[in-house]
């Protein structure tokens, strides 16, 4: 029973990405800015840091074909993305020290990562308008803000929650 801890968390990190963007006004900012919520991502980072790198490639690869398959039109971006990220992350964790203000930093750049890779992607098969000034002011900045401050909230009982995990899998 205890056992079934890690896939709901999962779960719902996944489904707080579109539940924030569902409660978020779409005119907060005056439609200026596109601040993405990357919760899922951040869970995926904590869980290689501080549980598994294996099972979060895993859990990166099946939840990025969801992603995929519900809310984008490429098949395999996320798929493919995510796994990547955490394998880089999870490199980056252990030459450098584990604490929650480099692993911010860690963060941030991973979340950088995807979404230029994302972006790239789109430029190449042509589903983007954005030049790459509008992108990183539009869209970067305030998903790396939107993220951090998320981060800043919920640093602490993310790592909690998967060093005890951790330790009823051990």
């Amino acid at each position: 029973m205890k056992k079934g801890i890690l896939p709901l968390l999962m779960i719902g990190l996944f489904y707080s990405d579109s539940l924030f963007m569902a409660f978020f006004p779409e005119n907060a900012f005056q439609g200026t800015y596109i601040p993405v919520p990357r919760f899922f991502l951040m869970g995926l980072l904590f869980m290689a840091a501080f549980f598994n790198r294996n099972s979060a490639i895993k859990y990166g690869f099946l939840f990025g074909f969801l992603f995929d398959m519900f809310y984008t039109g490429l098949l395999g971006a996320y798929m493919f993305f995510l796994p990547l990220i955490v394998f880089m992350s999870s490199k980056l964790t252990k030459w450098l020290h584990n604490t929650l203000p480099v692993f911010l930093i860690i963060v941030l750049f991973d979340l950088v990562a995807l979404e230029m890779l994302i972006y790239g992607l789109n430029v190449l098969v042509q589903r983007t308008e954005f030049s790459f000034e509008e992108f990183a002011y539009v869209r970067l900045l305030p998903t790396l803000i939107l993220n951090a401050l998320f981060y800043i909230v919920f640093s602490i009982p993310l790592r909690k929650a998967f060093l005890k995990i951790k330790s009823i899998f051990d």
